[in-house]
């Protein structure tokens, strides 16, 4: 087995977090790897010829991000219009256009140079991703599954968008990225990404931090194609939730309010878990991953919505 490590963990951790019976020809740790309930890692691409890997390939299947161009200037990004869009998708509570929990996200962006505000969808497949479970000795029918669950994934950012565009008016799509797939081998076997997107030679992808820090768009140099053409979907969390309970007993959320516009209702005990002391520094990680691809604009988060 091939092990490339990208992120800051040393090696001896990095084993211990791979599947005891995973047989992989190649597996790449990125920046934002930590281990979770998945069968793999988060933050990590694997290329495996077993014929059984569809078993490794489960959790949250087509999550991804969706980035937004709007025609509007940050000075125009006010709370009324805010509070509305957090309100359809409460409204959608259940159905297509929920933004469900855990760490995903609808962010405004405002870019470090001048020019308008982006939208920044994160959120993934929820309940229908376990769909897929109980068909991993069945090839066909779990791929056809999983292809209709990653779909249904992107039809949910698309929903989003749309709540977005209500009130904030005509948006340009930038990219729309799953960040938990399998690539399909000819030969046999796949390449699983769990929580890493699918990218090659100068494609465009976004790189989050937390939810008081910088966003910056990427474009994917040569070299990505050495580590799998695949790619961080964030910083990634560099403490368990639990973990999380004394710094967030000591955050200041009322300042964090001051820098970012969260809607009404949202309230602090909805975002101790996902605090930005739970996340990796983003500089950090660009660090380790300078030779794969290049920053092409930074941003900072002006307006924060997730937990409705």
């Amino acid at each position: 087995m091939e092990l490339i490590n990208l992120s800051a963990e040393p090696i001896g951790k990095l084993h211990s977090w791979i599947p005891h019976d995973l047989c992989a020809e190649k597996v790449v740790f990125l920046p934002d790897a930590c281990p979770g309930k998945s069968p793999l890692p988060t933050g990590t691409a694997v290329l495996t010829r077993q014929a059984d890997w569809r078993r490794f390939a489960l959790s949250d299947c087509g999550c991804g991000m969706r980035l937004l161009k709007s025609n509007i200037s940050p000075g125009e990004f006010e709370v009324t219009r805010w509070d509305a869009v957090a309100d359809r998708l409460r409204a959608n509570k259940g159905g297509l256009g929920d933004l469900g929990g855990g760490n995903h996200f609808l962010d405004a962006l405002a870019p470090y140079e001048d020019g308008p505000v982006y939208f920044l969808v994160h959120t993934g497949s929820r309940s229908e991703s376990g769909l897929v479970d109980h068909l991993v000795d069945i090839p066909a029918k779990f791929d056809r599954e999983f292809d209709r669950i990653v779909q249904w994934a992107c039809n949910n950012r698309e929903k989003i968008h749309e709540a977005v565009e209500s009130e904030f008016g005509e948006t340009e799509l930038v990219l729309d990225l799953p960040h938990n797939t399998y690539e399909a081998m000819p030969e046999g076997g796949a390449i699983i990404r769990k929580g890493s997107v699918h990218l090659t030679i100068d494609e465009l992808s976004i790189l989050p931090s937390h939810m008081t820090g910088d966003v910056v768009l990427v474009r994917a140099t040569h070299r990505v194609s050495d580590i799998l053409n695949s790619m961080s979907h964030g910083t990634g969390r560099k403490m368990s939730r639990r973990r999380c309970k004394p710094l967030a007993d000591a955050f200041n959320f009322e300042k964090m309010r001051e820098q970012v516009l969260v809607p009404s209702g949202l309230e602090d005990a909805s975002l101790r878990t996902d605090g930005p002391f739970a996340y990796r520094d983003l500089d950090e990680c660009l660090t380790l991953i300078s030779e794969y691809v290049e920053v092409e604009e930074r941003f900072g988060v002006i307006g924060y919505m997730g937990h409705l």
